[in-house]
Parts: structure tokens; sequence; C-alpha cells
């Protein structure tokens, strides 16, 4: 009897100690530490899109915790999405002309695209990503002339 309640009690505990260190459903997103890409998770709640919580979560950009960190973002604020849906494994994001407003040179362009391209494919069953904005699909973005007329995979972007 001492026996059998001894191991119903260790399987409890086994149980529970498993449920523990199960982490909850999340998302990446990619900001900059120094001169390169950076992974934060991001907790998904119950029902929530996680394509649209990864953009949501990136242009909402650091947390302060992680701004003290160094953790940094290329994108401009203010920067939106207008239209957010995913067709054939594309995910096509809209965003405002806020993103034009970057305010630098080729390498913030280029870093910029990165993250966005990095945090929407990190979603399952998402390996391109075409970036319009307000409607266009075809942007010349910046003095540098960076061309965005096709969807983007990791491979198209230099970091």
């Amino acid at each position: 009897m001492v026996i059998a309640i001894l191991a119903v009690a260790t399987a409890a505990v086994v149980y529970f100690w498993a449920l523990l260190q199960q982490k909850p459903p999340s998302v990446k997103v990619y900001f900059y530490k120094g001169d390169k890409l950076f992974a934060v998770e991001r907790t998904l709640n119950a029902g929530e899109a996680p394509l649209q919580r990864a953009i949501g979560e990136l242009l909402a950009g650091p947390s302060p915790d992680e701004k003290l960190e160094g953790i940094t973002t290329q994108l401009p604020a203010g920067t939106r999405v207008l239209r957010l849906r995913v067709k054939d494994q594309v995910a096509i994001i809209d965003f405002n002309r806020k993103l034009e407003a970057y305010g630098g040179g080729s390498a913030r362009l280029e870093g910029m695209i990165a993250q966005i391209v990095y945090t929407a494919t990190e979603i399952p069953g998402i390996e391109k990503v075409w970036i319009w904005m307000e409607g266009e699909k075809e942007l010349v973005l910046g003095g540098e002339g960076l061309v965005l007329d096709k969807p983007l995979s990791r491979r198209d972007v230099s970091f």
C-alpha cells in the first residue's frame, strides 16, 4: 500500500514538473544588438495570430529592459501595418509611408528589411515576405534605390 502511494505521488510530481518546464507558445522578433540581428521572444496569447503578434511586437520595438541591454531597432518610429495577409507561403505586409523615414544609409535600410523578413519567416509556413507600402507592391526605397518588387526570403537579405 505504501509503495503504491509513493508511486502515485512520484508520478504526480514528475507530471507537474514536466508541466512547469513547458514554455508557453511564443514568437521570435528580430532586433539588433550591435551590428548583428538578435532574436527575442514574445509570449503568444491564446488564440492570437502568430504573424500579427510578431509584426506588432517588431513595430513596438525593444522593451525598456532590452534597450538597457543594447538591443535596438532599425525601423522608424510611427511605422504601422495597414494590411497583413498570407498567400502561398508569402506574407504580404503593407506598411504606411513612415517606413521610408528610416533616416540612414544603405546599412540601416538593409537592416530594417532584414528585421522584417527574419521576423515574418520565423513563423511556420511563411517562406517569403513581400513588403508593400500603402498598397504599392513595387517600391524603390531610399537614396540607395533598394528595389522591392518581389517577395524576399532570408537568402535575399544580407544579414
